[in-house]
């Protein structure tokens, strides 16, 4: 796309990561970036440098900010809060399933997995889905409605339909 992903500018006017700080808000009773930094929030660093999703992963367990996160990409603007609220019910490890496949993000993870995400990674292991298989979790089906606002925007072409439709 030619500018890093979070700093693309949408057809609303706003960053990915505007808009997915807004969404953070309203969803959550703090909002953290990991491995960046974006003036007026909670930034961690990531433990491991270019290691992929799964080493930010594991640096947000490891700040012990709070006792269960839930995580999404940069790059999945059009998701709104209804659409998580089944990731939230219980008391394990969540994550999407559609058709049968696991689905990366969103995630809902607990500080409890910190040791398990460590030793993943030093298998190199990276990821989420492989990672979230290793861990005792619990899978919610998506409804299939909620599909194109899980969906992680990839390139310009993503993002121009995406906001057509």
């Amino acid at each position: 796309m030619g500018t890093p992903k979070h700093l693309v500018t949408l057809p609303t006017r706003k960053t990915m990561v505007e808009t997915m700080i807004e969404f953070a808000e309203k969803t959550a009773s703090n909002t953290v970036v990991v491995g960046g930094t974006l003036q007026g929030a909670t930034c961690i660093p990531d433990l491991r440098s270019s290691k992929g999703p799964v080493a930010g992963i594991e640096a947000l367990l490891d700040s012990g900010l709070d006792s269960e996160y839930l995580i999404v990409g940069c790059d999945m603007p059009l998701l709104q809060p209804k659409h998580i609220e089944k990731l939230l019910v219980g008391e394990d490890n969540t994550i999407f399933t559609h058709n049968g496949s696991l689905l990366g993000l969103p995630i809902r993870l607990f500080g409890n997995t910190l040791q398990s995400c460590t030793e993943y990674l030093q298998e190199k292991k990276s990821s989420i889905r492989g990672f979230v298989k290793s861990v005792p979790h619990c899978v919610v089906t998506l409804p299939p409605s909620y599909v194109p606002f899980v969906t992680s925007l990839n390139t310009k072409n993503d993002i121009t339909g995406a906001f057509s439709k």
